[in-house]
């Protein structure tokens, strides 16, 4: 519950204060998401079967480090019901911010739900780039998803 509270404080500050929008590379079997449809995110991309791509930045006003956010990430979603984290590795992007890629499984509606992330802190902005779909569907396009979660700048 605390998490959520404080994702909702960061949130209105980036709202208030304005935020700086950040990029990632979309692999060229996606299509990009409208303006209209980002919702929270920065950046949207969908694969045709169904695999979903997204970035987004929000602030990081008390100055919280990467082992924060990341393990704030897991506790989030280790919450929910059926999320199990298979993978937590150091990764850096492209850009050479220190960050970490996490990989979560789930069942959803019956069918192994495969859900992968990136986190990075730069100064006073949290970085979160995310990937997920069926896993079937997720499989074969794990190096473009990987490299897309680390191209985020």
């Amino acid at each position: 519950m605390r998490w959520k509270a404080l994702v909702t404080v960061l949130a209105i500050a980036a709202a208030v204060g304005g935020c700086q929008q950040v990029k990632m590379d979309v692999p060229s079997s996606f299509v990009s998401v409208g303006k209209d449809n980002l919702g929270p995110y920065d950046q949207r991309a969908v694969s045709a079967d169904g695999v979903v791509l997204a970035c987004r930045t929000q602030a990081n006003a008390k100055r919280g480090t990467l082992k924060f956010w990341s393990k704030a990430i897991k506790n989030e979603l280790a919450a929910k019901p059926g999320y199990a984290l298979t993978s937590d590795d150091s990764a850096h992007s492209f850009a050479g911010l220190e960050g970490r890629l996490l990989v979560f499984s789930a069942t959803r509606q019956g069918a192994p739900f495969t859900y992968m992330l990136s986190v990075f802190v730069k100064g006073d902005r949290v970085i979160v780039a995310e990937a997920g779909g069926r896993a079937d569907a997720v499989k074969p396009l794990n190096a473009d998803l990987k490299a897309a979660l680390l191209s985020v700048r």
